[in-house]
This record gives structure tokens, C-alpha cells and sequence, in this order.
């Protein structure tokens, strides 16, 4: 589990020392207005700790070299906190947000952490608003623009089929709905349909093959309307279908430990799935 305080105690903190599960991790961040994804928020504190939890000893423990890592992508991933949470439990992480966000602290704070977490962490830049269509895998720098830089290497490359979708604190303006949806949808249709083709050594042998990928979001519910919308659209256009998971839960799983009650009231973890029909061409 963490223990540094919540979120918004330590905004203004240059550099966060983060203890995590017995891990030093030290994270760039910053407070200075530009970008929201720049400094640690409080969901991503709450779904590190809980996912943390329901996944040690599922993960870490039945890799090995001979293995292939079970895979996630997180959308937003800001200073990278939950990116190397994952990787701390055995994932390989394909770690994505905007191009400032990833240029001015999540690949610094990747880059300085990497070798304290037995998985991997990719960075790249990823703008919701480009049509997945025009995503490309084999650039190691952006999915949503043009392969200028193209791996040679196949290995070094993170694609679809994904286990694993996350996200944290990334709905909380109404113009960002569509956007992170349609790309949730999109990142599970491609995993979906990656783990219906022939086995192959990029897919995980911990993946369901028959079923699309766990998405697990993270919010605050600061506009109730706001978010008790969110769903009930991801539901009915996407076919994202997510339930709440209870607040006794989180506490189990060591949410909130050592923090008042109020510090982290209103923050909600939803754990969803695709439904593997919604959205598809026929």
C-alpha cells in the first residue's frame, strides 16, 4: 500500500518521494496550470492501491522468463504513478497521454524509475480526438500520429491484444466523454479481435482469449451528473459495460489507510468490460 498523504496535500511538491508497497518511487510533477495530467491526482492514488491489491500474487508470481507478460494500457497516465504500479506487479505497461504531459514528467518519471519494478513501461502520446483508424503501433514515440519513427524490432514494440484497459482521473469535463470512450471502445475491439486470431508469441498466456479486455476507471464524483452520465452513455453507445465497486471493498483492499475518511470521499473505482457487439460493422 502507499504511504503519502493524499493528492492534493502534495501538488506542491517538486519531486514526490511515493512509497509504495515497499518501493521508493520518486515522481516528477507539476502544479503550474497547463495541464491538469501534470501533478499526482487523487484516483490514481485510489486504483493503484486497490488493483494493487487484487492483483498480488495473480500477476507477478506466474511470470517468468519463459513467459510472456501480461499486458495493460492506461489512457492519461500523467506522472506515471499507475503505469509503474502495474509494472511493479509484472505487467507490461504501454503508458499514454498528451504530448506535453509525456514530454514534461511521465517519460522522466518512467525513465527514473524503471529499474525499481520487475515489468516494462512503454511511453507514447495518444490524442483521444484522432480516429483509431489512423493509429499506428510500430512508432515508439505516438499511436495518434504518423510512424516517423518506426521500430526495427518487433520486440520492442507494444501493441494489441491488451489484458488490461486503466484510467484515473480523465472524466471530469463533458467534452472529454466521447473522446475517451470512443478510445476505450476501440482499444478493446482490437484486443477482442487480436485474441480471436491464432495464437501468437505477443499474446499473453494470461489473457481471457475469448473475452475483450478489464477496463478499471478511477473518478471523482465532483458533477454527479456529470459522471452518472458518463456511464450510463458508455453503456448504451459503446457497449462498455462498468459497475461500481463498493466502498467496502476499496477498504479491504487498504484504500484510505491512515487517511480520514473525508480525504478521499467521492472518489469512485468502476470496473467494465466491453460487450463484444456494440460498435462493430456488420
Amino acid at each position: 500500500m502507499s504511504d503519502t498523504p493524499p493528492a492534493h496535500h502534495t501538488k506542491h511538491f517538486p519531486v514526490l518521494a511515493y512509497l509504495f508497497n515497499d518501493i521508493p518511487f520518486h515522481l516528477v510533477q507539476r502544479d503550474d496550470g497547463i495541464s491538469n495530467g501534470t501533478a499526482l491526482w487523487l484516483g490514481a492514488q485510489v486504483l493503484s492501491i486497490y488493483l494493487a491489491a487484487q492483483f498480488k500474487g495473480k500477476s507477478r508470481n506466474t511470470i517468468t522468463t519463459n513467459t510472456v507478460r501480461p499486458k495493460a494500457v492506461e489512457l492519461g497516465s500523467g506522472i506515471g504513478l499507475m503505469a509503474l504500479v502495474l509494472a511493479s506487479l509484472g505487467y507490461e505497461v504501454l503508458a499514454t497521454d498528451t504530448t506535453h504531459v509525456c514530454a514534461s514528467v511521465l517519460r522522466t518519471n518512467i525513465n527514473t524509475n524503471a529499474h525499481l519494478v520487475p515489468g516494462c513501461v512503454h511511453v507514447r502520446e495518444l490524442d483521444w480526438g484522432v480516429d483509431p483508424e489512423e493509429w499506428t503501433w510500430d512508432n515508439r514515440c505516438s499511436i495518434s500520429s504518423p510512424a516517423l519513427t518506426r521500430s526495427e524490432d518487433g520486440r520492442n514494440v507494444i501493441a494489441p491484444p491488451f489484458d488490461l484497459i486503466v484510467s484515473s482521473d480523465t472524466i471530469y469535463d463533458v467534452t472529454l466523454v466521447t473522446p475517451l470512450f470512443k478510445t476505450i471502445h476501440a482499444l478493446s475491439v482490437l484486443s477482442y479481435a487480436s485474441a480471436l486470431t491464432p495464437p501468437s508469441p505477443s499474446i499473453s498466456p494470461n489473457s481471457s482469449s475469448c473475452k475483450p479486455p478489464v477496463i478499471y476507471l478511477a473518478v471523482e464524483r465532483r458533477d454527479p451528473i456529470l459522471i452518472t452520465t458518463a456511464f450510463t452513455r458508455a453503456s448504451k453507445e459503446w457497449g462498455l459495460l462498468f459497475q461500481r465497486i463498493p466502498d467496502k471493498k476499496l477498504r479491504r483492499s487498504g484504500v484510505g489507510m491512515g487517511w480520514d475518511a473525508k480525504e478521499w470521499e467521492g472518489v469512485e473505482v468502476w470496473r467494465g468490460r466491453w460487450d463484444g457487439i456494440t460498435g462493430i460493422a456488420n
